[in-house]
């Protein structure tokens, strides 16, 4: 074998020394996921139903996962400052999305700094969360036929609560007045406190709201519940029927699910979608929701991306019908 030439020596010494700073990294490499702490982003404040949810399964998920699992609150333009930040985050499994049915409706009322549709990958529904009808105590009907025949004999008379124009809540009123052909005056207001307090001193007459926040004044009789806007009954309100058991198919949902960034490697997606499925249907999840007027779902990653599909376009041509414009 020749020596090597005194010239080449400097250089095969320096790569070599590259090379062995490169070992301490490779263990790194290897590692199975996650290997570090996941971030679940909700677009909302703290405290609130739509924080609550993935608060509650990011502690589950963070035993069966080893890793920690913290919330990033990003509250701001109706939840789509937080779902573009991880639109827009690398597509590596450590950056999740919690969101709600606002992500469907939102890019129709405002344009949207990320593409629903192929920038963000669904990876599973976690509860529903049906929208209750509910009315102030002295209005008179405690049925939904019975509401109903009052609010058609009486076109612009009554008026109705939202969080804001474009809102769930609205969309959900706006979705059973075409259904019904029924004429009732929306009053929106800046948020979902204010709206309910007009309710509740009775300076409004009716209003969908989230189970979660009418529960307390249903059970107190401050309020009454005449009918459930999701398609099956509610166990925490016992004997209140659907909207769809008078007008088929009708479904106003407020659901809440997860995303991740588009490009997300499908062995991350399926970890993922394993693990907060397994949390979302653990019995004590389950009761939990059910209290709170919820539904644990727990979907697969490719039955969610149907749903939210079909849920942009059912609420683009209810916003398009109605001529609904934002605040």
């Amino acid at each position: 074998m020749r020596p090597t030439p005194d010239r080449l020596r400097p250089f095969l010494a320096a790569a070599a020394a590259a090379l062995l700073s490169l070992l301490p990294a490779l263990p790194a490499l290897s590692q199975p996921y996650p290997a570090r702490p996941i971030r679940v982003v909700t677009p909302f404040p703290p405290g609130s139903t739509a924080d609550l949810v993935p608060r509650t399964l990011a502690q589950k998920v963070q035993v069966s996962v080893g890793q920690p699992v913290v919330i990033d609150n990003r509250p701001g333009a109706a939840g789509m400052i937080g779902a573009d930040a991880v639109a827009k985050s690398p597509a590596d499994g450590y950056t999740v999305l919690s969101h709600t049915v606002a992500i469907a409706i939102g890019p129709h009322l405002a344009k949207s700094p990320f593409d629903l549709l192929k920038d963000l990958v669904p990876l599973t529904q976690t509860v529903s969360g049906s929208y209750v009808l509910v009315v102030h105590p002295s209005f008179p009907a405690n049925t939904l036929r019975e509401w109903i025949d009052i609010v058609r004999r009486s076109p612009g008379r009554y008026n109705y609560a939202s969080y804001g124009s474009g809102s769930g809540p609205h969309l959900a009123m706006e979705m059973l007045k075409q259904e019904g052909g029924l004429y009732i005056v929306h009053v929106p207001f800046r948020g979902a406190a204010p709206a309910l307090q007009e309710l509740l001193a009775g300076r409004v007459e009716m209003a969908f709201d989230t189970s979660v926040a009418v529960l307390p004044h249903l059970r107190a009789g401050r309020l009454k519940a005449i009918a459930v806007g999701g398609p099956k009954a509610l166990a925490a309100l016992p004997g209140v029927p659907t909207v769809a058991s008078v007008y088929a198919g009708f479904d106003s949902d407020g659901w809440q699910g997860l995303f991740l960034p588009a490009g997300t490697p499908p062995d991350v997606v399926a970890r993922l979608n394993a693990e907060f499925v397994r949390a979302v249907r653990a019995p004590d999840f389950v009761q939990q929701m059910a209290d709170l007027g919820f539904t644990a779902v727990g979907s697969s990653a490719a039955d969610f991306a149907a749903f939210v599909r079909a849920e942009h376009e059912r609420y683009g041509r209810l916003i398009r019908d109605r001529r609904i414009q934002p605040d």
